[in-house]
C-alpha cells in the first residue's frame, strides 16, 4: 500500500507542479471527497473538500506562475507519504523568481486518495524573497 500511496502522491505533484498552470479540476481528484488541505501549519485553517482544495490551489495562481517541484527526499509508510521538496515559482509581481523549502505531509485513505495534506515551511525566508509582510502573505494562501 505503502507504495501505491508513494505513486498517487508523486502523480499528484507531477500534475501540480506542470510549468503552466495546472488543471486544478484535476487535482482535486486526487483528493477524497472530503479530503483536506493546510497549506501552512500552524497558521493557516484546514480547506475541506475537493471544490475548497481546488479553489486555494488556484488562489495561489493569482500571486504566482511557472511553479517547479524540486523533489529532494520522499519516503512512505502505511497511509502516510512524506515529501522534503523546494518549490520554485515564478511571481506576477516583478516577474521574479522565488524557491521555497516545504515538507509536506500527505495521508491516504483505504482507496488510495489523499484524505489530508498539511505543508510546513519557512515563512520568514518566504516573505523576505518576496518582499511582503506576514499579513501579505496569508492574504496570497
Amino acid at each position: 500500500m505503502s507504495n501505491s500511496n508513494h505513486a498517487h502522491v508523486m502523480a499528484f505533484l507531477d500534475d501540480f507542479h506542470v510549468g503552466g498552470t495546472p488543471d486544478f479540476q484535476k487535482l482535486s481528484s486526487y483528493f477524497a471527497e472530503d479530503g483536506w488541505y493546510q497549506p501552512l501549519v500552524p497558521a493557516t485553517q484546514r480547506m475541506t473538500g475537493r471544490a475548497a482544495i481546488a479553489a486555494a490551489l488556484e488562489k495561489q495562481y493569482q500571486t504566482y506562475h511557472e511553479c517547479r517541484c524540486e523533489i529532494h527526499a520522499s519516503a512512505a509508510t502505511g497511509p502516510f507519504v512524506f515529501t522534503e521538496r523546494t518549490d520554485h515559482v515564478t511571481l506576477h509581481a516583478g516577474d521574479r523568481k522565488v524557491g521555497s523549502r516545504v515538507c509536506a505531509v500527505f495521508e491516504m485513505n483505504d482507496d488510495g486518495l489523499i484524505a489530508g495534506w498539511r505543508e510546513y515551511w519557512d515563512t520568514g525566508d518566504v516573505m523576505q524573497q518576496m518582499g511582503i509582510s506576514a499579513e501579505d502573505l496569508a492574504a496570497a494562501m
